[in-house]
């Protein structure tokens, strides 16, 4: 047997040798592995989704509201938009053009930032956030494409309701929640409408900047982080919670009339004794060194049939903040104001809340006036606490604050704004510094 013979019988050609066989395997295993995988992905992939279980976010004060806004609202000319349920704005109490639009009674119409106002907006904040459950299923921006939807948690990048078409939402059970979280604006157009079997007051859409509602038939809590509009002959079967970031209004466009309500809660405006709320404000918001500013303290009763007498209110000025050598201590109230120059609380023993006009749908009120002034530069924020007004009815359930700015130059002047720049001009600075620099570093080593 020759060399050539003896090589080819001995077994250390590749498909012989041991380790050539194990890697073999490995790599057929691999596959096999590979291959298991991709088909279990695909099954994830073609199964249905199934949505994501949703909780009602508690809605508190804001639940009793039809039209919340944070920088105002205004109603529709013309025909006017009728609302069920309490219509408000805080901190900007900016309500406009109601009438013609109106407020249907028992609810309220709420021209001041009252502390009943400022918990709906505390509420509709801790609403906003309630929402925020997981991503749930992802939806399409175009809704008329998803089909019908069941309860549960939906996510979608900028929501559209096209001109003319249907969102279905089925519930026979009529008590599945349906949360819509959507990440930027939402938008139901012309002739466009919600439908199905659900209840419209388990819906909920969270909406990261603005909603606008255009001549739809729109079901659900709208809890916006901007602005809401409800454009010509639009209708929304729910509530419109606006602002709860920065800034945001409610606001009823057209003159062929909206409406909004139908899950709003229980007024507070009712028969017999009810607990008193109350609001204040500082004019001017700014002034000067040793300057005055009026504070004013609003007392609200929503008794719809008595007046609700006045036990005793306190307010604890912050340090530094001082009644103003002249007082000028006043009330509407028909109490005992007590505010001593120099000092540092105002307090009033006696008088009477008027009833609410049921009719007018407005909080029977009454207030306290008294100036205050600092030597101190600094900003100066001012709260009654929770019970810091006492009545027959009651107490208030919550704080009220308001802030006085005293500044260092001119008499209610503003301090100028520290200029600020925008994040493109930020980048075109900052290339042209390293422009800068790489030139002269070649300058030098030349």
């Amino acid at each position: 047997m020759n060399a050539d013979d003896d090589h080819a019988l001995r077994p250390d050609n590749a498909q012989f040798h041991p380790r050539a066989r194990r890697s073999d395997q490995a790599r057929g295993t691999l596959r096999t592995l590979a291959i298991n995988l991709a088909c279990a992905a695909g099954m994830i992939i073609a199964a249905p989704a199934l949505a994501q279980v949703a909780v009602a976010p508690p809605l508190g004060v804001a639940g009793q509201f039809g039209a919340l806004g944070n920088s105002g609202v205004t109603g529709s000319t013309g025909a006017g938009t009728i609302v069920n349920g309490d219509v408000g704005s805080s901190p900007t109490a900016t309500i406009t053009n109601f009438p013609p639009s109106s407020v249907v009674p028992p609810y309220v119409l709420h021209l001041a930032n009252d502390g009943v106002v400022q918990q709906a907006r505390a509420d509709s904040i801790a609403a906003y956030g309630a929402l925020n459950q997981g991503p749930g299923t992802a939806l399409a921006n175009d809704l008329s494409t998803v089909g019908a939807l069941t309860p549960g948690i939906y996510s979608i990048g900028a929501a559209d309701l096209p001109s003319g078409t249907t969102l279905t939402l089925n519930d026979p059970s009529g008590s599945g929640i349906f949360i819509f979280n959507v990440a930027s604006s939402l938008t139901a157009n012309v002739n466009s409408s919600i439908l199905g079997t659900a209840d419209p007051c388990n819906v909920y859409w969270q909406v990261g900047e603005s909603a606008t509602l255009n001549g739809t038939n729109f079901w659900g809590t709208v809890i916006a982080d901007a602005s809401i509009t409800l454009g010509d002959g639009a209708n929304l079967v729910g509530r419109a919670l606006a602002g709860t970031g920065a800034t945001g209004a409610v606001t009823m466009s057209g003159s062929g009339g909206n409406t909004i309500g139908g899950c709003s809660a229980e007024t507070p405006l009712a028969i017999g004794p009810r607990a008193p709320s109350v609001s204040k404000s500082f004019d001017p918001e700014n002034i000067a060194i040793d300057g005055t500013s009026v504070l004013t303290i609003t007392l609200f009763n929503s008794s719809t049939d008595t007046d609700d007498p006045i036990t005793s209110l306190s307010d604890n000025l912050p340090a530094d903040l001082l009644v103003a050598p002249v007082p000028n201590a006043s009330n509407t109230c028909g109490g005992v104001v007590s505010a001593p120059a120099g000092g540092g609380t105002v307090s009033m023993i006696g008088g009477t809340i008027p009833q609410a006009n049921l009719a007018t749908n407005m909080l029977g009120s009454c207030t306290v006036t008294v100036s205050v002034t600092s030597s101190t530069v600094d900003t100066y924020v001012n709260t009654i606490e929770v019970g810091g007004l006492i009545t027959a009815g009651g107490s208030n359930a919550a704080p009220a604050s308001a802030t006085v700015n005293v500044l260092p130059f001119g008499a209610g002047a503003g301090v100028a704004a520290i200029p600020t720049l925008s994040w493109w001009t930020m980048m075109l600075l900052a290339s042209l510094l390293a422009f800068s620099s790489i030139v002269m570093l070649r300058r030098r080593s030349n």
